[in-house]
């Protein structure tokens, strides 16, 4: 009987085959098309080449399903592969326009945006009004930098559809782009469940978008353990080549409740399938027998509209090595200036304020707390110019003066911030 088992097995596999294949046969191609669509909309899309395949086996002048497997193909990122297959209806019919804005999208994904302009270009020869070609080639263009062109194509889009929400959406962001300078305030509060009176943080800022680069010129104030603070500081983002920008920060406080120095420098860069990664380090210099190096980085991945950042802070000491870890996650649901955001941490927020105080706590020591923090934020774009945005948090976090034994942060932090 067991002899037996493995070969009724192998013939109700090899019969199952073979009606798939009998009932293949018995369906039209436009049948099969209907089917091959149904797999790839419900995500089965290695099962839909495999029926359109199967079909231009039978019809290789059927163009709208090479069409359907080149998009199949450009869903899953296989940009060279979706490339060669709508090239191949674009060699057969120039103008098929469902080829044509395929082939946009593909070269848009892959954030090929010369080829996608050139392909869009191509389209609106045969074309002109197309709403489609107009706004795509629009958004390849600004992705260049091309505005002042961008600007004319959303003129004629708008002549065609007055009421175009994506020609809207993108006036609105070249009108933000021309924006290059920036003025912001912020208030934020950590109330506690014991031990810590209030303490109260606030900072000042202006900004401007130069050629190399985005400056960043702020004024920190700090009110806590019945004792205040001041600390400038400076923050460039300077721009590498393309996909790479850095992050450069110097601050200077005479305050004992910021470090007498703050150094940081990271470097960032964008990876193949919407990922970017950077690694960094940060330098808190209190005083000649206290200070701190963090080394630090990040990995971030761009999903549809959401956003997701993971950033581990290792700060080695002859005491041993701290570790924490913070993960952020946004949802953009209207643009990037409009998202919620949720995240969450491990170990103490090492390159953020620090519980500390003039006669206390204040250097090396803090990074070594326990701590575990879970926050929800919103920023709300009010205009063009405006952004509102607001954060609470709750943090677990240990006590300096008692080991094993913690309190409870509320944190409450409000900023709004203009585009001029």
């Amino acid at each position: 009987m067991r002899r037996r088992l493995p070969t009724a097995f192998l013939l109700l596999i090899t019969c199952h085959v073979s009606l798939a294949q009998i009932d293949t046969l018995k369906r039209s191609s436009d049948e099969l098309f209907e089917l091959a669509r149904q797999e790839a909309f419900a995500g089965k899309r290695a099962e839909a080449r495999t029926l359109c395949r199967a079909i231009l086996a039978r019809n290789p002048s059927y163009l709208d399903v090479r069409i359907l497997m080149g998009r199949t193909y450009a869903w899953d990122g296989d940009y060279e592969q979706a490339r060669l297959e709508l090239s191949k209806v674009l060699a057969v019919n120039p103008s098929y326009k469902d080829a044509l804005n395929a082939l946009i999208d593909a070269e848009l994904w892959d954030q090929k945006f010369e080829q996608a302009a050139e392909v869009a270009t191509q389209g609106l020869r045969w074309y002109p009004n197309e709403e489609d070609f107009l706004f795509k080639k629009a958004r390849a263009l600004r992705a260049l930098g091309r505005d002042e062109e961008v600007l004319v194509l959303l003129t004629q889009l708008e002549d065609v559809n007055p009421s175009h929400s994506g020609a809207l959406s993108l006036r609105k962001e070249i009108k933000r782009g021309s924006m290059r300078n920036g003025l912001g305030a912020r208030y934020a509060t950590d109330r506690f469940s014991d031990v810590y009176d209030p303490m109260h943080y606030a900072h000042v800022q202006v900004s401007r978008r130069t050629p190399v680069g985005v400056v960043f010129g702020r004024v920190n104030y700090s009110r806590r353990f019945k004792s205040e603070g001041i600390q400038p500081e400076l923050e460039f983002y300077p721009t590498v080549a393309g996909g790479v920008y850095g992050y450069l920060n110097y601050g200077y406080s005479s305050s004992d409740l910021f470090p007498k120095h703050r150094v940081g420098a990271e470097i960032y860069s964008r990876i193949p399938s919407s990922l970017e990664a950077s690694v960094g380090v940060r330098r808190l210099y209190f005083d000649p027998d206290r200070s701190v190096t963090i080394y630090t980085g990040s990995f971030g991945l761009y999903y549809k509209s959401y956003w997701f950042s993971l950033r581990p802070y290792l700060t080695p000491k002859d005491a041993g090595l701290s570790t924490s870890t913070s993960l952020n996650a946004r949802w953009y649901y209207r643009d990037t200036d409009n998202y919620l955001l949720v995240r969450g941490g491990i170990g103490f927020a090492a390159d953020e304020r620090a519980i500390q105080s003039s006669t206390g706590l204040g250097g090396e020591e803090v990074f070594y707390l326990k701590a575990q923090t879970l926050g929800v934020g919103w920023q709300q774009s009010l205009s063009t110019q405006y952004l509102f945005f607001v954060t609470f948090d709750v943090t677990n976090q240990e006590l300096s003066t008692r080991a094993g034994e913690y309190v409870t942060m509320y944190s409450l932090s409000i900023e709004l911030r203009a585009r001029f």
